[in-house]
């Protein structure tokens, strides 16, 4: 609980006190406003449930149900549900899987009370039984329950394999599957789960209609195809009863369902089988269910809509009866309603009502929403129109709708607004399939011919890496907005508050107020053709693409070492990076940002001074600088495993470093450290400081540092094992080929490792880490740190800074059957469709990387992207390619980057108070930098100043809407409905009453206010 704001703590307090006080509920619904912290919520509630049921004797663990819309969601906000510092035992996993981890769950301990289990499901695999044969490891359980529930003699093990083999390649394959899952379960099945699923399979007939698939098939060497519909909705129905046998394993105290309106469905009591499923869950003894969403039920709803079966009333009842079931609670509900619409429409006084209908609606749910952004001044409107069209934008157009009408295919201005270059970008749509079946075999003559005025991607130009017209008026604005303003220079975002002075390429991006674009589409064909054409023009004139030259590999020359240069730079080196700390030389200047000649300068004489006051300095004459940074005291904290820490990047070739020699040749300077003797130190101190103050290795030291409290249990190995992950994360940054020939542009110097430490100097590469990687802990779990958990901080950055490429691929309607490749680093596209493990591990990595200060500086999205998922940390704008239809999914997008402490708050927040962060003796800069904030931010209200904070850094709104079309009246009707929409909560017909309420009020201060959800303070209770 000590990390909640005020607000979130009121709202933990309310829910436990629904949840154990007088007239409780076992279900409640936590609606707060997208970005306002309601996985923080969740921890406080799971910590509080945890703690009352500490006396509780009916119950001998904790266990805590987490349900989310998609596996990205569990991995990002799993760890920060945990509430203790113990070995939580954390799963994400298969209902049907859980006998794999039932002895985990059984084996919890705790250091004092009650331990805790927290496992997390997603519909699509632990509900949803759609896909009936599931994945090869639950088959593979299925049949070892099966065969030891059974006395099968040699050919029904056979039949048995064949029966539940589906789409693994052959029987012994599977039976290879079977065994590795025996061997990891230990030769043991947990009998709880086992002898539920037998018993269920064998009340529903399933095993007996097992057998018989098993005398069907015999002898014979395979499945046979007259049986192969029947196995596979056997094993469906078998899978159907594993679900719901591991309920049993589970004790659930508590069940989260997050963002609950994207699977809806298992609160429907006609849902079928997943709803049952779901059921067993939420069912189970005293379980109570917390559901998390800013948008429970489509908050609204136009009549066209409700007309298709999206209804805002009916939602909204279907979430109330879910959350009670107390009949004269609902008439009560509903008479409020009424009476509370009446007095709306016919402009007479209604606080009475909303005050008996907001107590109606506590008990089983709140709300708290931040101020609205306007009136905290948060909020910048950009309105580009996208005029920047030319005539073959407009005959591409015409040639588009003559295809679609010669194809038979839908085609309207939208889609050509929505995309450059949509003919080679029009997967999932009946046009696209329709064009590739009049161009498949012999071509259509008329579609050929259309295809000559058609704008299309010129694949020899790509290839070539020649500029390529971006296509669509809206990208050119993008593009202009982005890459032209030299971004593509930056390999990182510029620090919110450098330590010195800047140089360029940043100066000018800092200037600019530089922040990451998150771009929103309506239309699945944008967010790939703006991701591969905004790419290819940034990595376009970054040089010649290809392989090119690593200049950063451990090589070895004649079996000896020959690249120590390049270790020093990436070696954290304790002494040196704590003489040479750039947070520390402006501590001593807090009320300017000095040049950063002076801080080298200062540096210098610290190191001279150092050495001179060393009676035993060495006469040894040090050649090269590498060989002066190793000699210098303090430079080897002794972990064992310095190679593997600071080994080969994601791409590279692992047998090609010589990392080890280099290793080895370090330590053996470490081992016998001396300061130099003065009068040998020309030509090299000067290197020395450069490597101290920007050496990626010494600054991935110092940000790590500024973590650790004396409290945590983090040794010197550990630090420094966990710096070295770090900075080899930033040696693959610079040795990609893309980043040498943007340092040669930029002509940082020749030699390349120098021109290294100059970009890490002029970029502020230390206070941007610092940084970051206090944004990371800050969403991470408030526990103790210790080696383990700064390494998994060091990797997430480290996967971060070296996340693979894309690779996008375009229709070419002239060669079918070849597709045009187009780049994916600088701009990336977050989801596509499924949930495969490959998509879910790549959205990931993509959301990972934008919350990083390094590319992808753009990421495009459709709705995949729009609600649970966070993209503030580095990124306060918001691009609208389409303008929505619905005032809620405008308030989604922004919701993504209007969050904790995000981008546009840290900039403000470090404008306001550097001078008294940095006089601050707090190790951790932006802690002190929030706490100066905190001081004074008691007129802005509770959500300052994590939220809101006044300066110059605002929530960046870009809209792009075309010359002459209806773009600019849909936006304007949008932005009325945002200020009104609310008032119509609850309502059945909301645009009606929208309507009447429009001809009546006039402007924002018209509008009556609202039904505040919100739960009263602490201390304020009744």
């Amino acid at each position: 609980m000590a990390g909640l704001k005020d607000f979130q703590r009121a709202t933990v307090a309310h829910v436990i006190d629904r949840y154990f006080g007088a007239e409780p509920t076992r279900r409640f619904l936590v609606a707060d406003e997208t970005g306002l912290g309601k996985s923080v919520v969740a921890r406080g509630v799971i910590a509080q449930t945890l703690q009352r049921l500490q006396d509780d004797d009916s119950v001998d663990r904790v266990d805590v149900i987490y349900v989310c819309s998609n596996q990205d969601v569990a991995r990002q906000n799993i760890a920060r549900l945990r509430v203790t510092p113990d070995e939580t035992v954390t799963l994400s996993s298969r209902l049907t899987l859980l006998a794999k981890h039932a002895h985990q769950l059984n084996a919890a301990t705790a250091t004092s009370g009650k331990p805790i289990n927290l496992v997390a499901f997603t519909p699509g695999t632990s509900f949803d039984q759609g896909w009936r044969t599931g994945t090869a490891e639950e088959r593979a359980l299925l049949f070892l329950i099966l065969e030891q529930a059974s006395s099968w003699d040699g050919w029904r093990t056979r039949a048995a394999l064949r029966a539940l083999q589906a789409g693994v390649a052959t029987p012994d394959r599977f039976e290879e599957q079977c065994n590795r899952l025996w061997d990891q379960l230990e030769g043991k099945l947990d009998p709880t789960i086992t002898g539920e699923f037998l018993r269920r399979a064998r009340q529903r007939g399933l095993l007996d209609k097992f057998d018989a698939l098993l005398d069907g098939i015999g002898r014979l060497a395979a499945l046979p195809d007259a049986l192969r519909e029947t196995a596979r909705k056997l094993t469906g129905d078998l899978r159907t009863a594993l679900a719901t046998a591991g309920v049993e394993v589970l004790e659930p105290d508590l069940v989260i369902l997050d963002e609950f309106q994207r699977f809806r469905e298992l609160l429907d009591p006609n849902g079928g089988e997943s709803a049952e499923l779901a059921r067993h869950l939420f069912g189970y003894r005293a379980t109570r269910v917390l559901l998390l969403s800013a948008t429970p039920y489509k908050p609204f709803t136009f009549a066209e809509e409700a007309a298709t079966g999206e209804d805002h009333y009916s939602d909204f009842r279907q979430v109330l009866r879910f959350l009670s079931d107390d009949e004269s609670w609902h008439a009560d509900v509903t008479k409020a309603f009424e009476e509370y619409r009446d007095a709306l429409v016919r402009g007479e006084p209604c606080g009475d009502l909303r005050d008996w209908l907001r107590g109606l609606l506590l008990r089983v749910m709140c709300r708290t929403e931040r101020p609205a952004l306007v009136q905290d001044g948060m909020l910048r409107e950009h309105l580009t129109v996208a005029d920047n069209l030319n005539a073959r934008d407009l005959r591409s157009y015409v040639a588009m709708r003559k295809i679609a009408h010669v194809v038979g295919a839908p085609m309207t201005v939208e889609y050509w607004k929505s995309a450059p270059y949509f003919l080679n970008f029009l997967d999932g749509y009946q046009l696209g399939d329709k064009v590739r079946a009049a161009l498949d075999g012999q071509p259509h003559p008329e579609v050929s011919a259309l295809l000559a005025s058609a704008q299309l991607l010129d694949a020899e130009a790509i290839n070539r890496r020649e500029p390529v017209d971006l296509g669509n008026g809206r990208l050119r604005q993008l593009a202009a907005d982005t890459v032209d303003q030299g971004w593509w220079r930056l390999l990182w975002l510029p620090p919110s508050m450098p330590y010195h002075a800047l140089g360029e390429p940043f100066t000018t991006a800092a200037r600019d107020g530089i922040t990451k674009r998150l771009l929103f589409s309506s239309w699945n064909a944008t967010p790939t053709a703006v991701a591969g054409l905004l790419s290819y023009e940034a990595e376009r004139r970054l040089g010649t693409a290809g392989e090119g030259h690593r200049h950063l590999d451990y090589r070895m020359e004649h079996g000896r070492p020959a690249a120590m240069s390049i270790l020093a730079l990436f070696w954290p080196h304790p002494a040196l990076a704590d003489l040479c700390d750039p947070l520390a030389l402006a501590r001593r200047r807090p009320d300017e940002t000095a040049p950063l000649d002076v801080f080298e300068r200062e540096v210098w004489e610290r190191l001279l001074a150092r050495a001179a006051g060393d009676a035993e300095a060495t006469e040894a004459s040090p050649a090269e600088p590498w060989e002066l940074v190793f000699r210098w005291p303090g430079a080897d904290p002794g972990p064992d495993d310095a190679a593997a820490a600071l080994g080969t990047s994601a791409e590279e070739d692992e047998t090609a470093t010589g990392l080890d020699r280099h290793v080895a040749r370090a330590r053996e300077l470490a081992s016998d450290a001396r300061y130099p003797a003065t009068d040998h130190l020309d030509g090299l101190l000067a290197s020395v400081t450069e490597i101290g103050l920007h050496g990626p290795g010494n600054i991935a030291w110092r940000a790590l540092s500024r973590l650790i409290h004396p409290s945590d249990a983090v040794t010197p190995a550990g630090h420094w094992r966990a710096a070295a992950v770090l900075a080899n994360g930033l040696r693959s940054l610079f040795n990609r080929p893309e980043s040498a020939q943007l340092l040669d542009s930029l002509s940082m110097g020749p030699v390349y490792w120098r021109a290294v430490l100059r970009y890490c100097a002029a970029g502020g590469l230390q206070a941007v880490l610092d940084e970051h990687l206090h944004t990371l802990r800050s969403g991470a779990a408030d526990t103790r740190l210790d080696d383990e958990e700064l390494c998994r901080l060091a990797d997430e950055a480290r996967q971060a800074i070296s996340s693979r490429p894309s690779t996008y691929e375009a229709f070419n309607p002239h060669h079918p059957n070849e597709r045009i490749k187009l780049p994916g680093r600088f701009a990336l596209r977050y989801g596509g469709r499924g949930e495969e493990q490959s998509q879910v591990n790549r959205k990931e990595a993509v959301r990972r990387a934008f919350n990083s200060p390094f590319w992808p500086f753009v990421v495009t999205t459709t709705s995949a992207g729009q609600e649970g998922i966070d993209f503030h940390q580095w990124c306060s704008a918001v691009v609208h390619w389409n303008t929505p239809a619905n005032p809620v999914d405008f308030e989604q997008r922004e919701g993504r980057v209007h969050r904790f402490g995000g981008h546009a708050v840290r900039r403000n927040v470090a404008a306001a108070h550097r001078a008294e962060a940095l006089r601050s003796p707090e190790p951790d800069v932006w802690k002190a930098l929030y706490d100066a904030a905190r001081a004074v931010s008691g007129e802005l209200g509770d959500f300052a100043p994590y939220w809101v904070f006044p300066g110059p850094a605002k929530i960046e709104r870009h809209v792009l809407p075309y010359p002459l079309s209806r773009d600019q009246a849909k936006l304007d009707r949008l932005k009325s409905d945002l200020v009104m929409y609310r008032l119509a909560f609850g309502q059945p017909r909301q645009e009606d009453l929208l309507n009447l309420l429009r001809r009546r009020e006039t402007g924002a201060a018209g509008v009556p206010d609202i039904l505040d959800l919100r739960p009263a303070p602490e201390g304020k209770r009744p």
